[in-house]
């Protein structure tokens, strides 16, 4: 195989019913010069059956079978990108199904845009039978097809309220960024994509394509289901990320206390018990401790600068933050 301009790297756990759809879907792209890594982590299903059919594919430059699970799928990312040849990257999770469209309008624009670090589009939601739940997904009310190009600082700040980046099958970022990444991201349970994307994006200019080129499923079998039981340690992560993403953005006093209300509120309002949100603020107090000032502070910024735009919450600390610019 020569070298491809782009690698796509299928992380498997237990996704027999939908990978055949997700390989296919990867396959037959309009946009033809990748290739593909196959990886599954001691799937209990029949996942092999399925992933054996593309031995000797053309595109097919590796599969992977895990002898022991490693429980993460970051771990997973980080051993498809290091057999990755190509220029760009492509983490097409096992459970989605993409467009024909994705890569080439994708792959343009980060040939177009150099200093990019990423690009990413949007997705459609559908079921574990295929079937549509939404199309208002897009956080961001453009018109499809249009494409908005942000810098490192502007977009940080997006991703600092929302993990605006909420599916890795919707992105496709430089190979050479990679190495800039905090490791960090390996050892969260469910925000590692998030921190991940903070280094990603902290890395060059962000390109976002207003298409619906990517279909996220929704399903029993999602990591993500599990993680909404455990509220806690999903807040645990939560707060070490935002956190991280902080230390990007190099944000004025204002700034961190409107952020510590926002998120102050938040807690305020999650189903924990009074002793898990006591032991939060205690662990996180630059975050999550904040008074009845800061909430006040948050809220009047809101009130003030959050109809400008439809970004929900992320509404005024955008406009906020990106008045610096």
């Amino acid at each position: 195989m020569k070298q491809p301009l782009v690698s796509v790297i299928i992380p498997n756990y237990n996704h027999a019913p939908y990978l055949k759809e997700r390989i296919d879907s990867v396959l037959t792209q309009e946009f033809q010069d990748f290739e593909v890594i196959i990886l599954d982590d001691k799937s209990p299903d029949n996942s092999l059956e399925v992933i054996n059919q593309y031995q000797g594919h053309p595109k097919v430059s590796h599969i992977i079978a895990n002898e022991q699970n490693t429980g993460n799928t970051f771990i997973q990312w980080e051993r498809g990108i290091s057999l990755a040849k190509g220029k760009y990257i492509w983490i097409a999770e096992s459970d989605d199904v993409a467009e024909p469209q994705l890569l080439a309008s994708l792959v343009e624009q980060l040939e177009l845009h150099p200093d990019a670090s990423v690009a990413f589009c949007h997705s459609r939601l559908i079921d574990g039978e295929g079937c549509l739940l939404s199309e208002q997904n897009a956080k961001n009310p453009a018109q499809q097809g249009q494409v908005t190009i942000d810098d490192s600082h502007t977009f940080l700040r997006h991703l600092l309220i929302f993990n605006y980046i909420y599916n890795a099958s919707m992105v496709v970022f430089r190979r050479d960024v990679y190495d800039k990444v905090n490791p960090d991201y390996r050892q969260f349970r469910y925000c590692g994509d998030w921190h991940f994307w903070g280094s990603i994006c902290a890395a060059g200019r962000v390109i976002e394509v207003h298409d619906m080129l990517s279909r996220f499923r929704q399903h029993q079998r999602k990591v993500t289901e599990h993680a909404k039981k455990d509220v806690a340690m999903r807040w645990n992560d939560e707060m070490k990320t935002i956190g991280y993403i902080a230390s990007l953005c190099n944000l004025s006093s204002i700034e961190q206390r409107c952020l510590k209300g926002r998120l102050s509120k938040r807690l305020r309002k999650t189903e924990m018990t009074e002793a898990e949100r006591q032991q939060l603020r205690q662990q996180y107090p630059a975050l999550c401790n904040g008074n009845t000032l800061d909430i006040i502070c948050y809220e009047m910024g809101k009130n003030l600068f959050g109809f400008l735009r439809h970004r929900e919450d992320m509404g005024f600390l955008s406009k906020f933050f990106s008045s610096k610019n």
